[in-house]
């Protein structure tokens, strides 16, 4: 029998699907060595894959680098329609955004949240990127404009509000590694950004609580990787895998 995809030049290690493999080598690469620093040859080299066989997978190196940058918003742009079913509440809601978009900020050997940094990363080609993004931080105005029109969030009505809370989350992209590793950190930033809203702290505990019941019963999710057990790779706009 013919063996199944591309040729490698040193034996796999694993069963573990090549796109995933090629992803986590050039997120290691992109954050250690950098973006421009990095070739798809040193990419195929460290998955022990030719370069040819690298881009039966990616077409080129943008294209991973596309796909790395679209798992830092697409679970909570995923979470945001499921959130909007659920009807848990301004304070919940916004709670469990929180705390899961910080959480896959931080979860993942590398801080793939960084590379939105690059100054690469704001070149045309990922235009697309920056849309996403923006739609994110759209969200999280109306949340806590809702929130602050229900008289929910005393400090939410504040033109800056929504911003100072975005801010908080995307802080850890820039945190030390022991502070993103800590498990705590994420429930501890969705806490702040309801007391930063002015919300007291007998309805942020129940907020808290009910956001934990939630997360409980919701779909997991990873950042490098899809969700968690669909073996599936998250596609964007700027590129398709073959």
């Amino acid at each position: 029998m013919s063996p199944v995809g591309r040729p490698r030049v040193s034996p796999r290690s694993s069963a573990g699907d090549p796109r995933e493999e090629i992803l986590a080598a050039a997120a290691d690469l992109f954050c250690t060595a950098g973006y421009t620093a990095t070739s798809t040859r040193a990419i195929a080299q460290a998955v022990g894959l030719r370069q040819a066989s690298l881009f039966h997978y990616y077409s080129r190196k943008e294209a991973i680098l596309a796909e790395l940058l679209d798992r830092t918003l697409r679970p909570a742009l995923d979470l945001t329609r499921r959130l909007g079913e659920a009807e848990l509440g301004a304070e919940a809601a916004l709670w469990v955004l929180v705390e899961r978009d910080v959480t896959n900020l931080c979860s993942g050997p590398h801080n793939l949240g960084a590379l939105q940094l690059l100054p690469e990363a704001h070149a045309s080609q990922f235009a697309w990127f920056w849309s996403r993004r923006q739609q994110l931080i759209d969200f999280y105005h109306r949340q806590i404009h809702d929130g602050a029109d229900a008289g929910l969030f005393p400090f939410g009505a504040l033109p800056y509000a929504p911003d100072l809370v975005f801010g908080l989350v995307e802080s850890v992209i820039t945190a030390s590694p022991p502070v993103r590793a800590d498990r705590d950190v994420p429930a501890s930033v969705a806490d702040a950004a309801l007391r930063m809203l002015g919300v007291p702290l007998v309805r942020l505990r129940r907020a808290h609580r009910n956001g934990v019941h939630f997360s409980e019963h919701d779909q997991p999710f990873s950042a490098l990787g899809a969700a968690e057990g669909n073996g599936q790779s998250v596609g964007c706009p700027e590129h398709k895998t073959t």
